[in-house]
Formats: structure tokens, sequence, C-alpha cells
């Protein structure tokens, strides 16, 4: 099928006379916009549905693409979808309260307050109120108190064909803004107040309400679905124009234009701070050849075959709604590093939180910040007299565990090797450690998270490891231990009678990355 596709975009190209060559480097298939190539099913002009007092929607060319977006249809109607909106509060915790728009009454009469923040939870494709993860984050937000949370129910929208259940992510979002309206109307709701939490397709429809809700406050995007939204226009997808703050967190990325085993998320950033743990594809624990593969019983007989077929088959997609709820209210905070690659940032070579290189992820995440003091430690992250700066360009990256806690405490170690007379120019082995401080010790942490590392003497080798255990700033002993690796088929690592496998350290740094507290 790869190869099919290959072919037809070859005669394409050769067809129209295009150099996919001089397409930009965000998008290299920008030649298959259908403003380069004419399909038969096009619209000949704006194709327009409108919906009464919610608005109109329409189909322009922009919302065309021969590779990504290749069809397009119009919402299902208001009927079918049958969007619904459950608020709930500190007095209503668990029973919810059935907000409609057109209702004035049921709003009047509801527990919803303007001078609370208003949490907005929306599920994504094949999904419904009723999924476990939706009561979960409903109830830790409930736990931080002071909040209106609306569940967003369009059940009757998301299910199969995929193609459709987009579609009807712009009708979603008419309804959620054309709530807003009302709510700002008879409650005094303010946008800066309001925060769209949206998974998958939820991430999108976000953005179609937020187009239509003039300063609206904050976006959480949670794994955006890729199909029919990566490489398309910002009209089409969310996008930083959406909210003053728009956040996104990416664990399932992968892209089946690369070869790849596809994900269901976006890897494109799209918001004004976009998270990548764990290089924001493949996370610790969902590979089925993983220790994580063996919960899936435990799952099935805790949480029935619903959240079992979660973790089997979308366990990268929904890790993003795992790390956004045990944020709210957990007391170590997801901090992560300004990097140009994921790769930099394990080196070690992104490593400072000044000038906004660190910011937080999740439920707390907002600008980064900078500071005003001089002198600062790069280890250090701006509190107290910091001021918020414009979002920097690139991407935030961090590790995390396989399950909970999944926030992990960050080290970097900076190993300088000696380079004696009797030592080999180079050496290949694994490399672990231990750590040891006033508040305990932390043993056999993986120095070489590749399996092998290749160590020259005479360089400095870094890297950053992660560990739930927190030791503290003051580290007061280094232990490590050094495996020697032969592969018969590398024979360059081959080191037998007449070589020296050791290798020589000269010293080693421990620096530990401070964390703000949210207490």
């Amino acid at each position: 099928m790869l190869g099919y596709l290959a072919s037809s975009l070859l005669v394409i190209s050769t067809i129209y006379s295009i150099d996919p060559s001089s397409a930009g480097p965000l998008d290299a298939l920008s030649w298959a916009r259908m403003d380069n190539i004419n399909l038969p099913w096009l619209p000949y002009e704006n194709m327009t549905r409108c919906y009464g007092e919610l608005g109109c929607l329409n189909i322009t060319k922009e919302w065309y693409h021969l590779i990504f977006r290749p069809f397009n249809v119009f919402p299902l109607p208001r009927s079918v979808i049958n969007t619904r909106f459950i608020l709930y509060t500190e007095k209503n915790p668990t029973d919810g309260q059935l907000l409609q728009a057109e209702t004035k009454e049921t709003i009047m009469k509801s527990n919803f307050r303007s001078d609370w923040d208003t949490k907005f939870i929306i599920h994504g494709f094949i999904d419904t109120p009723l999924s476990n993860w939706v009561s979960e984050m409903r109830d830790e937000l409930i736990t931080r108190g002071g909040l209106n949370v609306i569940v967003v129910d369009w059940a009757g929208g998301s299910l199969p064909l995929y193609t459709q259940a987009t579609a009807n992510t712009r009708l979603v979002g008419l309804e959620i803004a054309y709530l807003i309206k009302k709510l700002t109307e008879y409650k005094g709701l303010r946008a800066e107040d309001v925060h769209l939490i949206g998974h998958s397709l939820g991430a999108h429809t976000a953005g179609y309400a937020a187009e239509r809700t003039p300063g609206l406050g904050r976006i959480t995007g949670l794994d955006p679905a890729e199909p029919y939204f990566q490489g398309m226009d910002p009209i089409v997808r969310l996008d930083p124009s959406d909210a003053s703050l728009v956040d996104v967190i990416h664990t399932d990325g992968r892209s089946v234009f690369r070869l790849e085993i596809p994900g269901y998320g976006m890897s494109h950033a799209c918001g004004h701070l976009d998270f990548y743990p764990n290089n924001g594809k493949e996370q610790p624990g969902c590979a089925l050849s993983q220790e994580g593969a063996a919960t899936i019983p435990l799952t099935l007989i805790k949480d029935g075959i619903e959240e079992a077929s979660r973790v089997l088959l979308a366990c990268n997609h929904i890790r993003a709604i795992k790390l956004f709820i045990d944020s709210i209210n957990g007391k170590c905070p997801y901090v992560a590093h300004r990097c140009p690659s994921y790769q930099h940032f394990l080196s070690g070579n992104c490593f400072k939180c000044t000038s906004g290189n660190c910011a937080l992820m999740g439920y707390h995440a907002s600008l980064p910040i900078t500071t005003t003091r001089q002198n600062i430690s790069e280890n250090d992250i701006a509190v107290g007299s910091s001021i918020p700066v414009a979002p920097q360009p690139g991407k935030y990256f961090l590790a995390t565990g396989r399950d909970f806690p999944f926030c992990q405490r960050h080290y970097r170690f900076t190993i300088e090797l000696a380079k004696p007379k009797t030592a080999e120019p180079w050496v290949q082995g694994h490399l672990t450690a231990g750590i040891f401080s006033e508040r305990g010790a932390i043993r056999s942490l993986d120095l070489t998270p590749k399996g092998t590392a290749r160590f020259e003497h005479g360089t400095v080798y870094q890297v950053v490891v992660t560990n739930p255990h927190d030791l503290g700033d003051r580290i007061r002993k280094v232990e490590l231990a050094w495996t020697h690796d032969m592969n018969v088929l590398e024979p360059t690592t081959l080191c037998l009678f007449w070589c020296n496998n050791h290798l020589y350290v000269k010293s080693i740094q421990v620096e530990t990355m401070q964390m703000p507290s949210r207490e």
C-alpha cells in the first residue's frame, strides 16, 4: 500500500510539474494542497450550512489536502449528535446538572458560579463521558476546589466513521461556544476564565469553540488527533491563536508517513507550549514487550473490558490524559525543558531553567518565565520575582515513569574521563551509578539508557537520568559500576588479553534539577 501511495504521489507531481523539494520544512507535502491540485470532488465555491443561533459552517479548498484530508463532509444534524453539557461543582461533585443553552432556567438554577474558573472536559473519538478517565479528571478538578467543571457529551457524534466524526467536531465546537455565550449573558462568565481540556478529537473541538469565543483563556490539548489534522492549515486544527494560552501534551506522535507504526496523535507543534514526554511517541510501559503489558489482565478485572482495551490499543494515546490528571493535585511538578530534540535533552544539553527555558507540563502550565535576578544558577527555576515573557519557539521535553507516580526527578551526571597512558582510546560498555544524600540513596541508576555506550578517554560524558525519589540538592556520595561489553558482530569492540578494558574517570558531578513547590 505504501508503495502504491508513493507511486501515486510521483505520478501526480510529474503531471502538475510540482517539485516536492520546494516545500517548506514544516510541511514537506505542501505541494499537495488543493490550491495546487484540482480534483473532481472539490467544491467550486464555498459550501455553507447554517445552524440557527449557533452560526454557519463552510467547506472551502483550505479544508482539503490530497494526502492529509482528501474528503470533507458536513456534521450530522444537531439532534443526532445531541451535544449535552453536565455541570459539576463542590455542591454536586457526582450528581451532574444538565445545562441547556436554549433554556435559561437550567443555567440560572444551577450551581454555576461566575467567580470561579470554568473547566470543560471534551472527550474524543469512540469515547463517552462514561469513560473512567472523564470521571477521574472531574473528581481531581473538584478536589482542587473553586471550579465549575462542565463535561461535554457528544457521544452521538463521536462514533465511526472517522471522517464523519471529524466533521461533527465542528458543530460541537459551535455548541460549546454558544453555551459560553449564554453563561456570559446570564451568569457573567468571563471568557478569560474558561479553560477547555480536550483529548484527541476533543482538542481540535476546543479549537473550533475558541474560534467563536474571543478572548478565551486557555486550551489544553491532550494528544490532539493526527489523522485529518496534521499538516493542515491552522483554521482546520488546534493552533496557538485559539486562546491566550494553548498548551499541548504529545504522547503518541508516530507518523505513518515516516514508515513508523502509526500513532493516533499529532507530532507537529500546535500550541504555545508543546510538551513531548519521552519524545512524545513511545511511552514507558506501553509496549506489549514491556512489563506494562502484564497489567492488562488486572485492568480487565478492575476497570472492565473498555479500559483494558484502551491500555492494549491506545496506551500511548491515553498517557497524555493520565499525565494531566496526575498533575492536577500531585505534589511532584512536571518540569519540562525547551530543547532542540529529545536526544539533546537526554545528553544534558538543556538543563538550564532560566530565561523561560523551562515550563510546567499539565494543569499548572503557564507561559515560560524569566527572572530579573542576577547570578542565577543554571539549575534554578525562576520564582518569586519572576515576570511572564512571551512563549519561546521550540519544544519542551521531559522524561516520565512507566506508571504512577509518572512524575520523575531529573539528575544530570557529568563524568570527566581521564586519559592515562595505559588506557585505550575508547571502550564500550554499560555504566550504572548509585547516589547518596541525607534523604536516602538511589542505586542502580542506568547511565547508558541505550544499553551500551562508547566512552572516549579524555572527553566528558553527560547524561540526564530520572527517578521518582527526591534526594535533595546535596549529593554526598556517588558510586559507579562499569561493565565492559564485547560484541562478536563488531570486531572493534573485542578486547581480549592484549588490551585494557577499564574505564578511567577523573571527576563526577551530579546536579539535581530544582523544582518549584506547588503547595
